[in-house]
């Protein structure tokens, strides 16, 4: 999870976008990411349990 949270931080540090407004967007978009890749991960285990 460390590993994660440091790459997501440089990403988002060398990013293209140097707004305020695009980083706002850039940090949306990497929570839905993670969000449905949270999703597919519940999913997938409660596939396995059934």
């Amino acid at each position: 999870m460390k590993t994660f949270a440091i790459s997501l931080f440089m990403a988002l540090l060398l990013s293209a976008c140097n707004t305020v407004q695009g980083a706002k967007e850039d940090l949306k978009q990497g929570g839905e990411a993670v969000g449905h890749g949270l999703q597919k991960a519940g999913q997938a285990i409660e596939n396995a349990v059934h």
